[in-house]
């Protein structure tokens, strides 16, 4: 079917995508503690809402004494513990703190930044799933501080609701998809298990969305549990399939074959709320080979690309010289390690009509040539308009968790980690929200 024409120039797209980032990500209310007009206080824009997942937005501290030296600190408490983080800033003489463009001082961030404080939280490191239901799930509260010397001269409370607290999710199972598979297989058999989830974003505004297939990253803060309900809050439903990992973080331990990848997109083909030729691929980590693969094995099917900081080369399994994918039945040439990057071994993403978006860390402790590797790959396609690149200075391996997540960082120096995850995010919002809005 084909689809009908943009109804917007592209002037006026632009700055509907805009917007529409600015309120998909939101989702943090603040409700402070001293009067709006009295004394020093805290001011975010009006109507402004963020979540746990946090794009740095107005912060200011309004009122307060010019020149005075004022130690901030941010503190969020649950029933699995507390987390703080903390900053000194000095009042300008406006006696306005604009935490966007003041710098800090004895911080575990150096450049300006209004969501440091949040992002910059520190204390027990959950095991998932409970790390998930936290952030992602729960409403939970952080309150900011002001203090000079032992008194506090200003105080707010920002409660912060989980993006996949509302979000209709559904487990896939491979009776779902055998009628793609073989239609003359029953609907119920004894090899009737789990394939992957689905995250619904359709809506009764938008009955046909995009989708996102996407190979799953296990790592903490990268995984499903944290990316689908973002993308989902840009507008595009999720069909996650699980990809283990070994315990090195870049090999999978697992197989898929192009007969299940292919079922997975004839799923989505057939489904009324899906926009069929709006269908991009994502994997991060140990996950972005099979994204690579199955993007460049379905061209026609694929509308774009979003990958980082792993191999696009498929690596052999640990156990065995095994590739994670096959095809035929037969099982692809695969690299024993990533250790040495081999351009022959990437398959060319030029066939992708739409954006492809690429990005790592320069200084990728997990991959330690992850950039090295993102480079060969976008040299197996020419300049297109809407794709980007994204080789982040500085960077740790994890730059695919939404940003504003207090996870997966250290306890300083994490800030060009956080950078990269916000350009990251901007470049996969900037894509799905283009392709819900045309």
């Amino acid at each position: 079917m084909p689809r009908p024409p943009a109804r917007a120039p592209f002037a006026r797209l632009m700055a509907a995508v805009s917007a529409s980032l600015l309120l998909a990500t939101a989702v943090l209310t603040g409700c402070s503690s001293v009067g709006q007009g009295a004394g020093p206080h805290f001011e975010t824009p009006p109507l402004v809402r963020y979540s746990a997942v946090l794009w740095p937005v107005p912060l200011e501290l309004v009122g307060a004494e010019p020149g005075a030296r004022l130690r901030l600190t941010s503190e969020l408490t649950t029933s699995r513990g507390s987390w703080t983080s903390a900053a000194t800033y000095t009042v300008p003489a406006s006696g306005t703190l604009d935490l966007a463009s003041a710098r800090p001082q004895f911080a575990p961030f150096t450049e300006p930044d209004s969501a440091g404080l949040f992002w910059s939280l520190r204390g027990p490191r959950l095991p998932d799933p409970a790390a998930a239901r936290q952030w992602m799930r729960e409403t939970t509260h952080v309150t900011v501080r002001a203090s000079q010397g032992d008194r506090v001269v200003a105080s707010r409370r920002f409660e912060l609701s989980g993006l996949a607290a509302s979000l209709a999710v559904r487990t896939i199972y491979t009776r779902d998809l055998r009628p793609a598979i073989d239609p003359r297989l029953p609907r119920q058999t004894h090899e009737d298990v789990p394939l992957g989830t689905f995250y619904s974003a359709a809506s009764l505004e938008r009955p046909r969305v995009p989708a996102v297939l996407m190979f799953d990253d296990p790592t903490p803060g990268a995984s499903a549990d944290y990316t689908a309900p973002l993308i989902a809050a840009f507008g595009a439903s999720v069909l996650r399939v699980p990809v283990p990992a070994a315990a090195d973080g870049i090999r999978s331990t697992g197989i898929i074959s192009d007969t299940t990848v292919q079922a997975v997109f004839d799923w989505l083909q057939a489904r009324p709320d899906i926009e069929h030729d709006r269908v991009f691929v994502y994997g991060t980590g140990v996950a972005e080979q099979l994204a690579v693969w199955a993007a460049t094995r379905f061209p026609s099917l694929v509308h774009g690309l979003f990958v980082a900081g792993g191999s696009p080369a498929l690596l052999c399994l640990p156990a065995a010289r095994i590739a994670p994918a096959f095809e035929d039945s037969t099982g692809l040439p695969c690299l024993a390690d990533a250790g040495t990057v081999v351009p022959s071994s990437i398959p060319p993403v030029d066939g992708v009509s739409g954006p492809v978006v690429l990005a790592c860390g320069v200084r990728d402790d997990v991959l330690t040539n992850a950039c090295a590797w993102q480079r060969a790959l976008a040299a197996t396609r020419g300049p297109r308009i809407g794709d980007v690149t994204i080789y982040a200075e500085g960077a740790t391996h994890p730059v695919s968790v939404p940003p504003g997540l207090p996870l997966a960082l250290p306890a300083a120096g994490g800030q060009p980690t956080e950078k990269a995850r916000i350009a990251f995010w901007n470049a996969v919002g900037r894509a799905i929200l283009r392709a819900v809005l045309e």
